[in-house]
């Protein structure tokens, strides 16, 4: 069983998000990020950006809750710029694949590198990840978490734009658990194209909470034993098992 999780992304810089994410942290034993924490199109200027990024994470981190954080296409100026940032030592980035410890009990957890990032040796070192994530499962039955700013191309969660082409293949290969992704903000709002929130790829549940800006608080999932429940303002709130 999953630990108690939150999963927000496509946070874009919202200083109201940023704080929303602060105030409920405690309530988990996990935060996921997926990626784009800052904006490129933004009018604030982008040092400004990252530093108060930075002094936001700080204040997550110190929260005590572990914090897991997959980069986004958004968020790639300069590269690596979290790397070794103080008072950010423990906070989990991409290339990270292992154990961790959360509310008690483990899980496996990989954090995908992003292609537009990382350019096409992205698909080799996520193929590579997986790989060993599935075999450390075969060791050590837990449940495994993939965290992965762009969604499997060609599925409902990746509804109105292109998606990530290689991802489906790997999942299909090593089965996760659970894929939770970002990045096509309107997939889940677009049923009337087949956009959906979650799809499946054999067991392996895909998720994408989408993004709707303006709003108070950011879409995300909230996931605890073998459920995961999404949440959007304005939106029925729906939960599915995870396995």
């Amino acid at each position: 069983m999953f630990p108690r999780v939150l999963a927000v992304s496509d946070l874009h810089a919202d200083r109201t998000w940023f704080a929303w994410t602060i105030r409920h942290a405690t309530r988990f034993d996990l935060i996921c990020i997926g990626g784009d924490v800052c904006d490129v199109f933004a009018r604030e200027d982008p040092d400004q950006q990252r530093a108060a990024v930075k002094r936001w994470l700080v204040r997550l981190v110190a929260s005590g809750v572990p914090v897991a954080l997959a980069e986004g296409n958004h968020d790639d100026r300069p590269h690596r710029w979290l790397e070794g940032a103080a008072g950010l030592d423990s906070l989990l980035l991409a290339g990270f694949s292992g154990t961790v410890c959360a509310g008690g009990s483990q899980m496996l957890l990989t954090i995908c590198p992003d292609t537009s990032v990382e350019g096409i040796a992205a698909d080799r070192v996520v193929e590579g990840l997986l790989s060993e994530a599935a075999a450390k499962r075969a060791r050590e039955p837990m449940p495994w978490m993939v965290l992965h700013h762009e969604p499997p191309d060609g599925t409902p969660i990746c509804c109105g734009a292109e998606g990530n082409r290689s991802l489906a293949d790997a999942v299909t290969r090593h089965q996760p658990d659970l894929v939770v992704t970002a990045h096509i903000h309107e997939s889940p709002f677009r049923k009337d194209r087949g956009g959906r929130w979650h799809a499946w790829i054999g067991s392996t549940l895909l998720v994408n909470s989408g993004q709707m800006p303006d709003r108070p608080w950011p879409c995300h999932f909230r996931i605890a034993d073998n459920d995961i429940t999404w949440r959007a303002l304005g939106q029925p709130r729906e939960t599915v098992p995870i396995r």
